[in-house]
């Protein structure tokens, strides 16, 4: 009995040798329940809950275009939709925010004088725009899945 129980070990030993130790997943959870409005003091203001407890959660990215499938277009990557960096820094993610251990309910606003990765004003008057936002990592260099997206007018 004792013969078996040893052959039966190694043979486990020998066959766990070849395997890879599974590294964790690493993913981010997506903002929900985005809204963008244009506001009186001439910024577009977005708001939207978000909760990522991750240790490497870095932030939010906004992306932003004039059409829709420059956002929607799911055989694009993220790292290739129109985004915007951080003002400061020139940088992702859009907006820094520390890890939370619980979902909270975010605004931010962006000025019409606001840039792209391109250095590029992004918003005109009287254009209709759409809007997304994307948990990210700067370290681990990943996205969550997109949030909805919505649109915005800028009005006079």
């Amino acid at each position: 009995m004792f013969r078996i129980l040893v052959i039966l070990l190694s043979i486990i030993l020998l066959y766990s040798c070849g395997i890879d130790v599974p590294e964790l997943e690493v993913k981010l959870r997506p903002p929900m329940g985005l809204v963008a409005s244009f506001t009186e003091n001439d910024t577009v203001k977005i708001q939207f809950w978000g909760f990522n407890d991750e240790d490497y959660f870095s932030g939010y990215v906004v992306f932003v275009s004039g059409y829709y499938n420059d956002i929607a277009d799911i055989s694009k990557p993220l790292s290739d939709k129109p985004k915007i960096p951080d003002n400061q820094t020139g940088v992702l993610p859009t907006f820094s925010i520390q890890p939370t251990s619980e979902p909270k309910l975010y605004t931010f606003e962006l000025p019409l004088t606001t840039r792209n990765e391109k250095n590029e004003i992004v918003f005109i008057r009287n254009l209709e725009y759409y809007i997304a936002v994307a948990s990210y990592s700067s370290s681990k260099k990943i996205f969550s899945p997109l949030s909805n997206i919505t649109n915005v007018v800028l009005t006079n």
